[in-house]
């Protein structure tokens, strides 16, 4: 190993390490919120803000056009940088985003009756109207820290994504609850989250950067052409992959009553946990391997990829696992106190499968980022693809085969795992990356054994692991099994004695 391979390495493990803390301190903050919020709100009127939000937040990830993935091309890139500064190029991007924003807001403010009368939804239209301007501020906020990771600097993007946004968010919405606020507060907090967040993401890009030059900046036409060119691919995969992950919503709203899209929409937010744990190295991934893949340095590239791919896969399996055993469980810990047994259940199993496609996508998802740098076509053309793959899988099962809402997040999971194999397929014919490697799938298998372990030790001892005081010792008992599976069967010697050390550390 080199030694700037070893540095990259070093790079996404301390990133990546701060931005999983960061997942942490999100989690304990993103639970009680929505424990808080079904108890006081329901699961009706939480079912309208995460329908809500939604729709801004697809507006925003197209306002920002794919530059918070393909800034780091500019600035890596001595074609463009050169002659150009950091905070110019920053700017350029700024420029763009609040420009295709604001005529978002207008079609959004316009177009909302359309979207009511479509979903039969007209108790949303007030809200989406009151609350379209804020996708200017998160575009704005995408985009600073994007800027804010290009020094590799993971803690203004944790900070302000893992602690200062969802906990303004938690006390924002108790605030306005004992208010009497009503409905509008949970609007309202939202906001002040997204404000609170952008105020971190400038303090950073203020430190990281020089005012002045930010100032002064004056983009030029061309470069602001030659960005929006770049980056067009990138900005309608980024949309058609937050509308292909975002789409279910609006199929169980299309198909079902809004108590049911509440409880779709709990296993949703639950499933984030699984989410974030890939995005964990999503952030520091882009920087570092924008280098090597704008210099052709696939070998680096394939084993930083399969190297964060074990990585992910290990952690996001143990949620999986535990899902199999106690979804149902856990939706019922959260849901509102007269939902309906058989509702809770295939809550639970709609949890289950959400979290199976959620890590497939973790496993296997950052294939798309040597598609973006070097062949930025392909990621569109396949995004859109399965878009229209989906919405019909999911038709298929809901309307022929009667599965309920269940049948929107079984699709779901198949159609992630389409994708993602069609990426494997693509980046290995074109890069020569090849992402299907015995150390992921010895992951999968350890997860498999841990399930079928667990699953006879609940047939031999007397104790009931699967409900009420049994939970208590069978989930831990389940990570433990999961854990020694993984330790003694997908653990390289250089994972066990970093973790070793690591714990030596800590006792002196």
């Amino acid at each position: 190993m080199s030694a700037k391979e070893a540095r990259d390495k070093s790079d996404i493990v301390r990133g990546a390490g701060l931005n999983f803390l960061g997942f942490l301190v999100r989690l304990s903050s993103r639970l009680p919120f929505i424990l808080l919020v079904v108890a006081l709100f329901g699961n009706a009127l939480y079912g309208r803000y995460i329908f809500t939000i939604t729709i801004v937040e697809l507006a925003a990830a197209l306002a920002v056009f794919g530059f918070k993935n393909s800034l780091f091309k500019f600035v890596m890139d001595i074609k463009y940088s050169n002659g150009h500064t950091t905070e110019e190029i920053i700017v350029a991007a700024l420029c763009s985003a609040v420009t295709v924003g604001l005529l978002l807001v207008g079609v959004i403010v316009a177009g909302a009756d359309l979207l009511a009368q479509f979903f039969d939804y007209p108790e949303m239209v007030a809200g989406l109207r009151s609350i379209a301007p804020v996708l200017l501020l998160i575009a704005i906020n995408e985009i600073l820290l994007a800027g804010t990771r290009i020094s590799r600097n993971m803690k203004y993007e944790v900070a302000a994504k893992s602690f200062i946004e969802p906990y303004v968010l938690l006390i924002s919405m108790l605030v306005f609850y004992f208010l009497d606020f009503g409905a509008p507060g949970l609007l309202l907090a939202y906001t002040v989250s997204i404000m609170a967040s952008l105020a971190t993401s400038i303090c950073g890009c203020a430190k990281l950067y020089s005012l002045r030059n930010f100032i002064t900046a004056r983009p030029r036409f061309y470069i602001i052409k030659a960005m929006f060119k770049f980056s067009a691919p990138t900005a309608f995969h980024d949309l058609a992959l937050l509308v292909f992950m975002r789409l279910d919503v609006f199929i169980v709203k299309y198909f079902f009553s809004e108590s049911i899209l509440g409880i779709y929409d709990i296993a949703q937010q639950i499933t984030t946990s699984v989410e974030k744990i890939y995005q964990s190295f999503y952030p520091i991934l882009a920087p570092v391997m924008a280098k090597n893949l704008v210099e052709k340095d696939y070998a680096v590239v394939e084993r930083q990829m399969v190297m964060v791919s074990r990585w992910t896969l290990m952690v996001q399996c143990v949620l999986v696992v535990l899902a199999v055993f106690y979804g149902t469980a856990f939706m019922t810990m959260i849901a509102d106190t007269g939902t309906s047994p058989e509702t809770l259940a295939a809550g639970g199993v709609v949890l289950l499968f959400l979290m199976m496609g959620q890590t497939i996508n973790g496993g296997f998802g950052m294939t798309d980022m040597p598609l973006l740098y070097r062949f930025p076509i392909f990621n569109p053309i396949i995004s859109l693809m399965m878009v229209v793959l989906y919405a019909s899988i999911a038709w298929g099962f809901v309307q022929i085969l009667k599965f309920d809402m269940k049948g929107v997040a079984i699709a779901l999971c198949c159609t992630y795992f389409i994708m993602n194999l069609a990426r494997v397929i693509v980046v290995r014919r074109l890069m020569g990356i090849n992402m299907l490697q015995m150390s992921l799938l010895r992951v999968v298998i350890a997860a498999i054994g841990s399930v079928a372990i667990f699953q006879a030790i609940t047939h031999i001892v007397p104790v009931n692991l699967l409900s009420g005081s049994g939970i208590a010792l069978g989930a831990p008992l389940l990570v433990v099994i999961y854990g020694a599976s993984v330790m003694g069967f997908c653990m390289t010697p250089g994972d066990k004695k970093k973790l070793l050390g690591r714990f030596k550390r800590k006792d002196v």
